[in-house]
């Protein structure tokens, strides 16, 4: 068949500030203090795939109804397995009919009935809408085993207001599977959808295409992103440097993230030393990745003073004065933090934290005696270290 043809379509985490061991390792246990940064995607994708080990569908169907991408894909796979048509119909919806049809004449020739072919269409039409790159290179490939990768090409072009962000990202695939750069180039000035340059430098970007990036004039970002994407990182960071340079807008953040994740400590320090500090830039997270780089790299001291200086991250600051076995500074540090803030859960945060700090280091007394006057978190986890029932509500508590 033909393209186009066919049917329809725990928010305190672990305990102990840890000693600096030999060898260089961090003083801080990382997991607790500094937690590894994926990327939100591969956080959801882990979170959906637990959600359908465990058989929780109902959160499943409900995390895909409020816009969690892989939760959505995965769901239509359930449906088709269980012969679910009328809910698969509904989760995939009407949208994106013309790439509805270019995948209905795709795949008629590889399901066996119409209900296996509606349901095989309308799985891979949500994969390509969250635009999963397993489904697309299956589709590539379909295509090219058909010898219809032109004729898919002119097919999408022909009505391009029948398609939505899927559909042309599809068509920019294969415009370049072809080698047809400048349709690409062209198709990026399309008035008709405002997102069409973004969504060309980004398949681009994908594939590595430098040159191509930087005569869209696409955004330098993602230019960084694909030179480090390529080896060449040492561009990337020259790239944004010239940008920080120049003054553009978030470059500085960007240039220190590029820095933390290639393990470069002395080059975001000094990146960072260079900018003077802002203290109501509270969205910065730029400090503390390079203060978790130096504690990681055996350099605490000089982490220590990033945090002292370029705050605040009070409970970072206690874990690393801990770690270095200077626990009375580190009790001062949550003592003026929980003075600054104002909100009472914030408080009793540092509270707690402050609370198995002194439990850690066997300074009990000290935390009794902040029990009898000080925030009912003390006496909370004091109990629990010993034992004992909630003094307030006379109940057990679990210790951590």
């Amino acid at each position: 068949m033909r393209v186009g043809e066919g049917g329809g379509a725990d928010r305190r985490t672990a305990t102990g500030a840890a000693g600096r061991g030999r060898g260089g390792r961090a003083s801080v246990d990382r997991g607790r203090w500094f937690p590894e940064r994926r990327g939100y995607a591969e956080d959801t994708r882990r979170y959906v795939q637990k959600l359908l080990d465990e058989g929780r569908i109902e959160e499943l169907r409900s995390a895909a109804l409020t816009g969690t991408a892989p939760a959505r894909a995965r769901l239509a796979e359930l449906y088709a397995e269980q012969g679910r048509i009328e809910e698969l119909r509904a989760l995939a919806g009407t949208g994106n009919a013309r790439l509805a049809l270019l995948l209905t004449g795709t795949l008629a020739d590889t399901t066996a009935g119409q209900d296996d072919l509606e349901a095989a269409v309308a799985v891979l039409k949500v994969r390509l809408e969250i635009l999963e790159k397993d489904a697309l290179d299956q589709l590539i490939e379909l295509l090219r085993a058909q010898d219809l990768v032109e004729e898919a090409i002119a097919f999408l072009q022909a009505r391009p207001e029948d398609s939505d962000y899927a559909g042309w990202h599809l068509l920019v695939h294969l415009l370049l599977v072809q080698g047809r750069i400048e349709d690409a180039r062209t198709m990026a000035g399309d008035s008709r959808r405002p997102y069409a340059r973004t969504l060309v430098t980004g398949v681009l970007a994908e594939q590595g295409r430098i040159e191509e990036m930087r005569a869209l004039a696409a955004p330098y970002p993602l230019v960084a992103h694909a030179l480090v994407g390529q080896g060449r990182v040492d561009e990337a960071i020259a790239l944004l440097q010239e940008r920080v340079d120049a003054d553009e807008e978030y470059a500085h953040g960007y240039l220190i993230d590029l820095l933390v994740s290639q393990g470069r400590a002395d080059q975001a320090l000094s990146a960072l030393e260079a900018k003077s500090h802002n203290p109501y830039d509270v969205t910065s997270t730029g400090p503390l990745d390079v203060a978790r780089l130096l504690d990681e790299q055996g350099r605490a001291e000089e982490a220590i003073r990033i945090l002292r200086t370029r705050g605040p991250a009070p409970r970072q600051l206690a874990a690393l004065l801990a770690g270095q076995g200077r626990t009375d500074e580190a009790v001062k540090v949550l003592d003026r933090a929980m003075a600054d803030v104002k909100h009472s859960s914030v408080v009793e945060e540092l509270a707690e934290v402050q609370a198995d700090l002194l439990i850690e280091h066997g300074r009990i007394d000290e935390l009794r005696a902040r029990a009898e006057t000080g925030h009912r978190v003390y006496a909370v986890r004091l109990a629990a270290h010993l034992g004992e029932p909630d003094p307030l509500t006379g109940w057990a508590v679990p210790s951590h």
